[in-house]
């Protein structure tokens, strides 16, 4: 049997109550050409027979994989080692596709032999049936643009790419060693995409919304939960930063931008996060690290990206009371 075009990759942990609306959209795709690779990362609901369930009247080959808990950058990894697709799509286990979703990603990186990502707009899709767009801006209708250029729009957050809002060509993983990071466990998609915007050597925009990124109320509390997400796994540009200086041709306005910018904002998010997780010892110590005050004084400066990026620098070197208190009082609203 010949290998599909694509795989859509679904990691799943106790994911009963909203996968079968996921598949189902899947299968009412407006292409076959396709299969379907779940991972159950060890669910502990009724997961695995709701999906063997489904596997029999699947209309897509279908693949289940199960293996114990590792969380979702082990699953993705477990399923971009079994699948056969050329082209590799991440969806969540709770997300919904429109039904051309899979025909126009493909479109897209199908459009040329040098594209090796596409992206599409998505929206945020609530409980109460409102969404949020997030859609795909381009200069001048330029919708294929290089990796290079696509990244730094990804750094200067002009361009948002969601897990399941691009197709991945299969040879970036090998070819790169492109594949999530199984010690971050918060951040690790941003590093993958950094990654794979890096070795891409072009990128294809697609305005329509094909996918719904689905919300819910429960995640911001799941989220903030200091046993789950330590410290000491959340993502940490530096590391995404030596690796740029390795390469053999480092392209030294992409390095400057990182250095300038997304580092002073990945340390005032950490900043933040300190205090909403209750991590009030860790935000009062990092501020006396001489390499964190270097970082803030370089954020202060970065006016010309984000204007509120600065603002907050300058409040964490000269009034980081005022700080502390703004996003303690923010924790405590969401508390109450």
């Amino acid at each position: 049997m010949s290998n599909p075009r694509a795989s859509v990759v679904i990691p799943a942990y106790n994911a009963a109550k909203t996968i079968e609306a996921t598949l189902k959209s899947l299968f009412d795709q407006t292409t076959r050409d396709f299969e379907i690779v779940v991972v159950d990362d060890g669910s502990q609901d009724e997961t695995p027979s709701m999906c063997r369930n489904l596997q029999c009247v699947s209309p897509i080959p279908m693949t289940i994989l199960r293996q114990g808990n590792k969380g979702e950058p082990g699953a993705r990894n477990a399923g971009i080692s079994v699948a056969r697709g050329k082209y590799i799509i991440f969806l969540d286990a709770d997300d919904l596709a429109e039904r051309n979703y899979v025909a126009r990603l493909l479109g897209g990186i199908e459009s040329d032999n040098n594209v090796d990502i596409a992206c599409c707009s998505f929206d945020l899709l609530y409980e109460d049936g409102t969404s949020k767009p997030r859609l795909l801006k381009s200069k001048r209708n330029k919708m294929t643009i290089s990796g290079i250029e696509a990244l730094k729009l990804l750094l200067k957050e002009k361009l948002e790419v969601w897990s399941g809002s691009a197709i991945y060509r299969h040879s970036l993983f090998n070819d790169y060693n492109v594949y999530f990071n199984e010690s971050i466990t918060m951040g690790e998609d941003i590093d993958f995409r950094w990654r794979a915007f890096y070795h891409a050597r072009a990128v294809v925009l697609i305005p329509e919304i094909l996918v719904h990124y689905v919300q819910h109320g429960s995640s911001i509390t799941r989220a903030m939960d200091p046993n789950r997400f330590p410290p000491s796994s959340w993502l940490d540009p530096q590391g995404f930063l030596e690796y740029m200086k390795e390469q053999k041709e480092a392209d030294e306005s992409l390095l400057s931008l990182f250095v300038e910018f997304v580092v002073p904002l990945f340390t005032v998010r950490h900043m933040r996060n300190y205090i909403l997780y209750g991590l009030d010892d860790l935000f009062w110590e990092a501020l006396k690290d001489e390499a964190i005050k270097d970082t803030l004084r370089r954020g202060a400066k970065a006016f010309r990206y984000k204007p509120e990026l600065s603002i907050k620098c300058i409040a964490l070197l000269l009034a980081p009371r005022l700080f502390y208190k703004r996003y303690k009082s923010r924790n405590a609203r969401k508390g109450s």
